[in-house]
Protein backbone atom coordinates (compact mmCIF):
# COMPACT_ATOMS: atom_id res chain seq x y z
CA UNK A 1 0.00 0.00 0.00
CA UNK A 2 0.94 3.55 -1.10
CA UNK A 3 0.37 6.44 1.26
CA UNK A 4 -1.96 9.05 -0.64
CA UNK A 5 0.24 12.14 -1.72
CA UNK A 6 -0.76 15.44 -1.27
CA UNK A 7 -3.24 16.32 -2.91
CA UNK A 8 -4.22 13.08 -4.63
CA UNK A 9 -7.20 11.13 -4.89
CA UNK A 10 -7.63 7.74 -2.89
CA UNK A 11 -9.78 5.51 -4.74
CA UNK A 12 -10.73 3.49 -0.89
CA UNK A 13 -11.66 6.76 -0.29
CA UNK A 14 -13.26 8.70 -2.85
CA UNK A 15 -14.08 12.59 -1.97
CA UNK A 16 -17.73 13.46 -1.54
CA UNK A 17 -18.50 14.77 -5.12
CA UNK A 18 -20.35 18.19 -4.29
CA UNK A 19 -22.88 19.33 -6.92
CA UNK A 20 -22.95 22.91 -7.43
CA UNK A 21 -26.96 23.57 -8.63
CA UNK A 22 -27.43 26.67 -9.87
CA UNK A 23 -31.07 28.14 -8.76
CA UNK A 24 -33.32 29.69 -11.56
CA UNK A 25 -33.81 33.24 -10.53
CA UNK A 26 -37.35 33.90 -9.18
CA UNK A 27 -39.71 34.74 -11.70
CA UNK A 28 -41.89 38.23 -11.05
CA UNK A 29 -44.81 36.49 -9.90
CA UNK A 30 -42.33 34.66 -7.05
CA UNK A 31 -41.08 37.95 -6.32
CA UNK A 32 -44.23 39.90 -6.00
CA UNK A 33 -45.50 36.43 -3.88
CA UNK A 34 -42.44 36.86 -1.47
CA UNK A 35 -42.21 40.66 -0.87
CA UNK A 36 -46.10 40.33 0.12
CA UNK A 37 -45.81 37.74 2.60
CA UNK A 38 -42.79 39.36 4.21
CA UNK A 39 -44.43 42.48 4.91
CA UNK A 40 -48.09 41.21 4.36
CA UNK A 41 -48.99 40.71 8.11
CA UNK A 42 -47.79 44.07 9.68
CA UNK A 43 -50.05 45.89 6.94
CA UNK A 44 -53.09 43.39 7.98
CA UNK A 45 -52.36 44.71 11.29
CA UNK A 46 -52.15 48.15 10.31
CA UNK A 47 -55.12 48.22 8.52
CA UNK A 48 -57.48 45.94 11.25
CA UNK A 49 -58.34 49.03 12.64
CA UNK A 50 -59.68 50.65 9.41
CA UNK A 51 -63.50 49.54 9.96
CA UNK A 52 -65.18 52.18 8.50
CA UNK A 53 -63.61 50.85 5.27
CA UNK A 54 -66.42 48.58 4.74
CA UNK A 55 -68.93 51.26 3.81
CA UNK A 56 -66.60 52.07 0.99
CA UNK A 57 -65.31 48.31 -0.40
CA UNK A 58 -68.16 46.14 0.77
CA UNK A 59 -65.55 44.19 2.87
CA UNK A 60 -63.05 46.11 5.42
CA UNK A 61 -59.60 46.87 3.52
CA UNK A 62 -58.16 44.92 6.12
CA UNK A 63 -59.92 41.72 4.68
CA UNK A 64 -59.29 42.67 1.00
CA UNK A 65 -55.16 42.60 2.59
CA UNK A 66 -55.75 39.26 4.34
CA UNK A 67 -56.94 37.55 1.04
CA UNK A 68 -54.15 38.87 -1.11
CA UNK A 69 -51.47 37.52 1.33
CA UNK A 70 -53.56 34.31 1.54
CA UNK A 71 -53.69 34.10 -1.91
CA UNK A 72 -49.82 34.64 -2.14
CA UNK A 73 -48.16 32.26 0.45
CA UNK A 74 -51.31 29.49 -1.26
CA UNK A 75 -49.10 30.26 -4.63
CA UNK A 76 -45.72 30.04 -2.68
CA UNK A 77 -46.87 26.74 -0.77
CA UNK A 78 -47.94 25.43 -4.75
CA UNK A 79 -44.90 25.95 -6.01
CA UNK A 80 -42.51 24.63 -3.08
CA UNK A 81 -40.99 27.95 -1.85
CA UNK A 82 -42.98 27.84 1.26
CA UNK A 83 -44.06 25.27 3.72
CA UNK A 84 -47.77 24.73 5.68
CA UNK A 85 -47.06 24.63 9.34
CA UNK A 86 -49.49 22.99 11.51
CA UNK A 87 -49.57 24.06 15.06
CA UNK A 88 -49.51 21.45 17.87
CA UNK A 89 -51.09 21.22 21.54
CA UNK A 90 -54.47 20.26 23.84
CA UNK A 91 -55.74 23.55 23.98
CA UNK A 92 -55.45 24.10 20.22
CA UNK A 93 -57.10 20.54 19.84
CA UNK A 94 -59.94 21.85 22.06
CA UNK A 95 -60.18 25.19 20.19
CA UNK A 96 -60.43 23.41 16.79
CA UNK A 97 -63.51 21.31 18.46
CA UNK A 98 -65.13 24.21 19.30
CA UNK A 99 -65.03 25.56 16.23
CA UNK A 100 -66.59 22.04 14.80
CA UNK A 101 -69.33 22.25 17.05
CA UNK A 102 -70.12 25.96 16.24
CA UNK A 103 -70.18 25.07 12.59
CA UNK A 104 -72.26 22.20 13.01
CA UNK A 105 -74.65 24.25 15.28
CA UNK A 106 -74.78 26.74 13.08
CA UNK A 107 -75.64 24.03 9.96
CA UNK A 108 -78.16 22.31 11.69
CA UNK A 109 -80.14 25.81 13.13
CA UNK A 110 -79.27 28.10 10.60
CA UNK A 111 -80.88 31.30 12.09
CA UNK A 112 -81.91 34.32 10.03
CA UNK A 113 -79.14 36.73 10.36
CA UNK A 114 -76.49 33.76 11.76
CA UNK A 115 -74.64 33.94 8.32
CA UNK A 116 -71.94 36.80 9.11
CA UNK A 117 -70.95 34.88 12.17
CA UNK A 118 -69.83 31.78 11.03
CA UNK A 119 -68.32 33.95 7.83
CA UNK A 120 -66.29 35.44 10.72
CA UNK A 121 -65.14 32.05 12.51
CA UNK A 122 -64.02 30.72 9.69
CA UNK A 123 -62.37 33.20 7.96
CA UNK A 124 -60.42 34.13 11.68
CA UNK A 125 -59.52 30.97 12.16
CA UNK A 126 -57.70 30.60 8.46
CA UNK A 127 -56.00 34.12 9.64
CA UNK A 128 -54.89 32.65 12.61
CA UNK A 129 -53.16 29.43 10.96
CA UNK A 130 -51.89 32.34 8.32
CA UNK A 131 -50.73 34.24 11.01
CA UNK A 132 -48.65 30.65 12.24
CA UNK A 133 -47.24 30.39 8.95
CA UNK A 134 -45.79 34.18 8.32
CA UNK A 135 -44.41 34.64 11.43
CA UNK A 136 -41.35 31.96 11.90
CA UNK A 137 -38.52 34.61 13.01
CA UNK A 138 -38.47 36.66 16.23
CA UNK A 139 -37.92 39.14 13.94
CA UNK A 140 -41.32 39.04 12.00
CA UNK A 141 -43.13 38.43 15.55
CA UNK A 142 -41.27 42.18 16.36
CA UNK A 143 -42.38 43.37 13.26
CA UNK A 144 -45.99 41.94 13.78
CA UNK A 145 -45.96 44.30 17.53
CA UNK A 146 -44.29 46.88 16.33
CA UNK A 147 -47.06 47.30 12.96
CA UNK A 148 -49.57 46.94 16.04
CA UNK A 149 -48.34 49.75 18.37
CA UNK A 150 -48.29 51.88 15.27
CA UNK A 151 -51.89 51.70 14.79
CA UNK A 152 -52.74 52.48 18.12
CA UNK A 153 -51.00 55.34 18.47
CA UNK A 154 -52.43 56.36 15.04
CA UNK A 155 -55.94 55.54 16.30
CA UNK A 156 -55.80 57.34 19.29
CA UNK A 157 -53.96 60.76 17.50
CA UNK A 158 -57.39 60.31 14.85
CA UNK A 159 -59.60 59.81 18.23
CA UNK A 160 -58.28 63.11 19.84
CA UNK A 161 -58.15 65.14 16.61
CA UNK A 162 -61.84 63.93 15.86
CA UNK A 163 -62.73 64.49 19.41
CA UNK A 164 -61.68 68.20 19.69
CA UNK A 165 -62.69 68.97 16.38
CA UNK A 166 -65.87 67.75 16.67
CA UNK A 167 -65.96 65.98 13.48
CA UNK A 168 -66.07 62.00 12.97
CA UNK A 169 -65.56 58.80 10.11
CA UNK A 170 -68.16 56.54 11.01
CA UNK A 171 -71.50 56.42 12.55
CA UNK A 172 -71.72 59.66 14.50
CA UNK A 173 -72.39 59.95 17.93
CA UNK A 174 -75.94 61.63 18.00
CA UNK A 175 -74.95 64.11 21.06
CA UNK A 176 -72.27 64.19 19.44
CA UNK A 177 -69.42 63.68 22.35
CA UNK A 178 -68.46 59.93 22.23
CA UNK A 179 -65.58 59.21 19.89
CA UNK A 180 -65.54 55.80 18.00
CA UNK A 181 -62.47 56.42 15.42
CA UNK A 182 -62.18 54.43 12.69
CA UNK A 183 -64.67 52.03 14.49
CA UNK A 184 -68.37 51.70 13.94
CA UNK A 185 -68.55 51.64 18.41
CA UNK A 186 -66.76 54.12 20.39
CA UNK A 187 -66.69 51.09 23.24
CA UNK A 188 -64.44 49.11 20.70
CA UNK A 189 -62.23 51.96 19.92
CA UNK A 190 -61.60 52.21 23.71
CA UNK A 191 -61.16 48.39 23.73
CA UNK A 192 -58.90 48.56 20.98
CA UNK A 193 -56.65 51.20 22.64
CA UNK A 194 -56.61 48.91 26.01
CA UNK A 195 -54.49 46.50 23.94
CA UNK A 196 -52.30 48.74 22.62
CA UNK A 197 -51.53 49.89 26.21
CA UNK A 198 -51.21 46.47 26.97
CA UNK A 199 -48.81 45.70 24.30
CA UNK A 200 -47.24 48.81 24.70
CA UNK A 201 -46.08 48.24 28.10
CA UNK A 202 -44.87 44.82 27.96
CA UNK A 203 -42.75 45.76 24.67
CA UNK A 204 -41.09 48.59 26.65
CA UNK A 205 -40.39 46.01 29.76
CA UNK A 206 -39.34 43.59 27.48
CA UNK A 207 -36.78 46.30 25.52
CA UNK A 208 -37.58 44.67 22.05
CA UNK A 209 -38.28 46.95 18.96
CA UNK A 210 -38.16 50.33 19.15
CA UNK A 211 -38.58 51.30 23.03
CA UNK A 212 -39.78 54.87 22.78
CA UNK A 213 -42.43 53.14 20.33
CA UNK A 214 -43.39 51.30 22.94
CA UNK A 215 -43.78 54.08 25.35
CA UNK A 216 -45.33 56.27 23.28
CA UNK A 217 -48.29 53.84 22.27
CA UNK A 218 -48.85 53.02 26.27
CA UNK A 219 -48.98 56.92 27.02
CA UNK A 220 -50.72 58.13 23.85
CA UNK A 221 -53.68 55.31 24.12
CA UNK A 222 -54.27 55.93 28.19
CA UNK A 223 -53.81 59.65 27.08
CA UNK A 224 -57.05 59.50 24.88
CA UNK A 225 -58.97 56.49 25.64
CA UNK A 226 -61.56 58.36 28.06
CA UNK A 227 -62.65 60.45 25.11
CA UNK A 228 -64.90 57.30 23.93
CA UNK A 229 -67.00 57.74 27.18
CA UNK A 230 -67.22 53.67 27.22
CA UNK A 231 -68.49 53.36 30.46
CA UNK A 232 -66.53 49.64 30.31
CA UNK A 233 -63.28 51.05 29.70
CA UNK A 234 -63.56 54.07 32.33
CA UNK A 235 -63.67 50.63 34.82
CA UNK A 236 -61.72 48.06 33.27
CA UNK A 237 -58.81 50.13 31.73
CA UNK A 238 -56.88 51.11 34.55
CA UNK A 239 -56.92 47.28 35.75
CA UNK A 240 -56.16 46.23 32.44
CA UNK A 241 -52.92 48.22 32.86
CA UNK A 242 -52.08 46.96 36.60
CA UNK A 243 -52.53 43.13 34.94
CA UNK A 244 -49.67 44.47 31.65
CA UNK A 245 -47.57 46.13 34.48
CA UNK A 246 -47.69 42.87 36.78
CA UNK A 247 -47.11 40.20 34.18
CA UNK A 248 -44.00 42.45 32.84
CA UNK A 249 -42.62 42.71 36.44
CA UNK A 250 -43.10 39.02 36.70
CA UNK A 251 -41.88 37.51 33.41
CA UNK A 252 -40.09 39.60 32.03
CA UNK A 253 -38.42 43.18 33.32
CA UNK A 254 -39.27 44.39 37.00
CA UNK A 255 -37.96 47.41 37.13
CA UNK A 256 -38.72 48.86 33.54
CA UNK A 257 -43.06 47.26 33.72
CA UNK A 258 -43.25 48.87 37.12
CA UNK A 259 -41.88 52.49 35.28
CA UNK A 260 -43.58 52.01 32.36
CA UNK A 261 -47.23 50.61 34.30
CA UNK A 262 -46.91 53.87 37.21
CA UNK A 263 -46.49 56.19 34.33
CA UNK A 264 -49.57 54.74 32.19
CA UNK A 265 -51.55 54.97 35.66
CA UNK A 266 -50.53 58.09 36.10
CA UNK A 267 -52.05 59.26 32.51
CA UNK A 268 -54.94 57.36 33.21
CA UNK A 269 -55.90 59.19 36.29
CA UNK A 270 -54.94 62.52 34.52
CA UNK A 271 -56.93 61.46 31.97
CA UNK A 272 -60.14 61.01 34.12
CA UNK A 273 -59.57 64.02 35.46
CA UNK A 274 -59.19 66.16 32.66
CA UNK A 275 -62.10 64.77 30.64
CA UNK A 276 -65.44 66.30 31.38
CA UNK A 277 -68.11 63.90 32.62
CA UNK A 278 -66.07 60.51 33.05
CA UNK A 279 -66.78 60.62 36.51
CA UNK A 280 -70.90 60.54 36.52
CA UNK A 281 -70.41 57.92 33.92
CA UNK A 282 -67.82 55.65 35.73
CA UNK A 283 -70.56 56.52 38.96
CA UNK A 284 -73.43 55.16 36.24
CA UNK A 285 -71.91 52.40 35.47
CA UNK A 286 -70.96 50.91 38.80
CA UNK A 287 -74.57 51.46 39.51
CA UNK A 288 -75.84 49.78 36.41
CA UNK A 289 -73.64 46.96 37.38
CA UNK A 290 -75.19 46.25 41.02
CA UNK A 291 -78.91 46.84 40.02
CA UNK A 292 -78.21 44.09 36.83
CA UNK A 293 -76.69 41.60 39.79
CA UNK A 294 -79.96 42.55 41.83
CA UNK A 295 -82.31 42.32 39.27
CA UNK A 296 -80.68 39.50 36.61
CA UNK A 297 -81.48 36.66 38.91
CA UNK A 298 -85.12 37.07 39.25
CA UNK A 299 -86.22 35.10 36.08
CA UNK A 300 -89.28 36.27 34.14
CA UNK A 301 -90.04 38.53 31.44
CA UNK A 302 -89.42 42.30 31.27
CA UNK A 303 -92.18 43.19 28.98
CA UNK A 304 -94.65 46.08 30.54
CA UNK A 305 -92.29 46.34 33.55
CA UNK A 306 -90.40 50.20 33.84
CA UNK A 307 -86.99 49.63 33.68
CA UNK A 308 -84.73 52.93 34.79
CA UNK A 309 -81.89 53.75 32.29
CA UNK A 310 -79.46 52.63 34.03
CA UNK A 311 -80.86 49.50 34.55
CA UNK A 312 -80.45 48.51 30.98
CA UNK A 313 -77.50 50.50 30.25
CA UNK A 314 -74.17 48.57 31.00
CA UNK A 315 -75.53 44.96 31.45
CA UNK A 316 -78.75 45.05 29.50
CA UNK A 317 -80.77 43.18 32.07
CA UNK A 318 -83.41 42.07 29.26
CA UNK A 319 -80.46 40.57 27.16
CA UNK A 320 -79.30 38.30 30.02
CA UNK A 321 -82.41 37.44 31.42
CA UNK A 322 -83.32 36.08 28.03
CA UNK A 323 -80.14 34.31 27.25
CA UNK A 324 -80.40 32.52 30.75
CA UNK A 325 -83.97 31.46 29.82
CA UNK A 326 -82.41 30.05 26.63
CA UNK A 327 -80.17 27.77 28.35
CA UNK A 328 -83.16 26.77 30.60
CA UNK A 329 -84.81 26.00 27.63
CA UNK A 330 -81.79 24.28 25.78
CA UNK A 331 -79.58 23.36 28.46
CA UNK A 332 -77.40 20.91 25.88
CA UNK A 333 -76.80 22.55 22.43
CA UNK A 334 -78.07 25.86 22.96
CA UNK A 335 -80.24 27.83 20.21
CA UNK A 336 -77.79 27.10 17.53
CA UNK A 337 -75.03 29.42 16.86
CA UNK A 338 -75.36 32.63 15.97
CA UNK A 339 -78.98 32.36 17.10
CA UNK A 340 -79.31 34.40 19.74
CA UNK A 341 -81.27 37.80 18.16
CA UNK A 342 -83.35 35.90 16.10
CA UNK A 343 -84.51 33.60 19.22
CA UNK A 344 -85.19 36.96 21.27
CA UNK A 345 -86.99 38.66 18.40
CA UNK A 346 -89.36 35.38 18.33
CA UNK A 347 -89.88 32.70 20.61
CA UNK A 348 -88.49 35.26 23.42
CA UNK A 349 -89.44 38.48 22.58
CA UNK A 350 -92.04 38.68 25.50
CA UNK A 351 -89.02 39.59 27.07
CA UNK A 352 -87.95 43.05 25.38
CA UNK A 353 -88.88 46.24 26.81
CA UNK A 354 -90.77 48.75 24.81
CA UNK A 355 -88.50 50.46 22.73
CA UNK A 356 -85.00 48.48 23.52
CA UNK A 357 -81.94 50.29 22.82
CA UNK A 358 -80.35 46.75 22.01
CA UNK A 359 -81.26 43.15 20.60
CA UNK A 360 -77.49 41.69 20.25
CA UNK A 361 -76.21 39.89 23.36
CA UNK A 362 -73.46 41.87 24.90
CA UNK A 363 -72.03 39.56 27.06
CA UNK A 364 -69.63 36.81 25.10
CA UNK A 365 -70.60 34.11 28.49
CA UNK A 366 -74.51 34.61 28.03
CA UNK A 367 -73.87 34.38 24.38
CA UNK A 368 -72.04 31.10 24.26
CA UNK A 369 -74.71 29.65 26.71
CA UNK A 370 -77.49 30.57 25.29
CA UNK A 371 -76.80 29.73 21.68
CA UNK A 372 -74.21 26.63 22.48
CA UNK A 373 -75.13 25.49 25.51
CA UNK A 374 -72.88 23.22 28.25
CA UNK A 375 -71.54 21.90 25.20
CA UNK A 376 -69.83 25.10 24.19
CA UNK A 377 -69.67 26.09 27.65
CA UNK A 378 -67.19 22.92 28.53
CA UNK A 379 -64.95 23.70 24.95
CA UNK A 380 -64.38 27.37 26.02
CA UNK A 381 -63.52 26.69 29.50
CA UNK A 382 -61.44 24.16 28.55
CA UNK A 383 -59.69 25.87 26.06
CA UNK A 384 -58.71 28.73 28.38
CA UNK A 385 -57.64 26.72 31.41
CA UNK A 386 -55.64 24.56 28.86
CA UNK A 387 -54.16 27.78 27.00
CA UNK A 388 -53.47 29.27 30.32
CA UNK A 389 -51.41 26.09 31.29
CA UNK A 390 -49.70 25.70 28.17
CA UNK A 391 -48.60 30.02 28.58
CA UNK A 392 -47.59 29.29 32.44
CA UNK A 393 -45.10 26.42 31.44
CA UNK A 394 -43.72 28.27 28.61
CA UNK A 395 -42.96 31.49 30.47
CA UNK A 396 -41.09 29.50 33.47
CA UNK A 397 -38.68 28.20 30.68
CA UNK A 398 -36.52 31.93 30.25
CA UNK A 399 -36.65 31.54 26.34
CA UNK A 400 -36.14 34.16 24.12
CA UNK A 401 -39.65 33.61 23.21
CA UNK A 402 -40.73 34.33 26.33
CA UNK A 403 -41.72 37.95 25.21
CA UNK A 404 -43.61 37.07 21.84
CA UNK A 405 -45.68 34.64 24.18
CA UNK A 406 -46.50 37.08 26.86
CA UNK A 407 -47.70 39.35 25.35
CA UNK A 408 -50.78 37.82 22.95
CA UNK A 409 -51.54 35.91 26.52
CA UNK A 410 -51.89 39.83 28.23
CA UNK A 411 -53.78 40.61 25.39
CA UNK A 412 -56.40 37.99 25.61
CA UNK A 413 -57.21 39.16 29.43
CA UNK A 414 -59.06 42.55 28.25
CA UNK A 415 -60.39 41.05 25.01
CA UNK A 416 -62.11 38.68 27.53
CA UNK A 417 -63.20 41.18 29.82
CA UNK A 418 -64.75 43.77 27.69
CA UNK A 419 -66.40 41.10 25.94
CA UNK A 420 -68.84 40.62 28.97
CA UNK A 421 -69.97 44.02 28.23
CA UNK A 422 -70.16 44.36 24.81
CA UNK A 423 -69.46 41.13 23.21
CA UNK A 424 -67.50 40.36 20.61
CA UNK A 425 -65.54 37.34 21.85
CA UNK A 426 -65.26 34.43 19.04
CA UNK A 427 -66.17 37.21 16.89
CA UNK A 428 -63.21 39.36 17.82
CA UNK A 429 -60.21 39.91 15.36
CA UNK A 430 -57.88 40.66 17.47
CA UNK A 431 -58.35 37.40 19.81
CA UNK A 432 -57.43 35.14 17.25
CA UNK A 433 -54.68 37.98 15.67
CA UNK A 434 -52.71 37.20 19.36
CA UNK A 435 -53.77 33.61 19.54
CA UNK A 436 -51.52 33.21 15.59
CA UNK A 437 -49.00 34.89 17.39
CA UNK A 438 -49.02 33.17 20.48
CA UNK A 439 -49.05 30.04 18.69
CA UNK A 440 -46.23 30.91 16.55
CA UNK A 441 -44.23 32.00 19.12
CA UNK A 442 -44.80 28.24 21.03
CA UNK A 443 -43.64 26.46 17.65
CA UNK A 444 -40.37 28.39 17.57
CA UNK A 445 -39.90 27.89 21.22
CA UNK A 446 -40.64 23.87 20.56
CA UNK A 447 -40.50 22.19 17.09
CA UNK A 448 -42.27 19.33 18.41
CA UNK A 449 -45.15 21.86 18.79
CA UNK A 450 -45.45 22.02 15.03
CA UNK A 451 -46.06 19.29 12.26
CA UNK A 452 -44.94 20.53 8.39
CA UNK A 453 -46.49 19.67 5.06
CA UNK A 454 -45.19 20.48 2.08
CA UNK A 455 -47.34 20.57 -1.25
Amino acid sequence: MTADRPGSRSLANPPAVVAKTHEQPAGLATRVAETITRFGLPAFIITLPLEFTATYLKLQLARWVLLVVGLAFAYLLMIGRRTLVIPLGTSLAVLVLYVFASLVSWAVTRAPGSTNVVVDVIAYSAMAVLVVNLVRTEEAQRDAWVAFLISGIGVALLIAFLHFTHLSIWRADPAGVRVNGTFGDPDIAARFLTLGMCAGILMFAGRKGPVQLAAAAAVTCTAFFAFTYSKSALLLYGFCAVIAGAAGAMWVGRKRALAIGAATLAVYFAALALTPNTMPRIVRGIESIVAGSQNVVHPGPLVNQPQATSDLDIVRIYLIRSGLQMFRDHPIFGVGFGGYQHALLTHYRNFLPANPPATLSHSSAITIMSEQGLVGVVLVLAFLGLLLREVIASLKRPTQWRLWILIPAVVIVPIGLYSQFEGRFIEEPYLWLALGLLYAARTQESPIRSIELKA
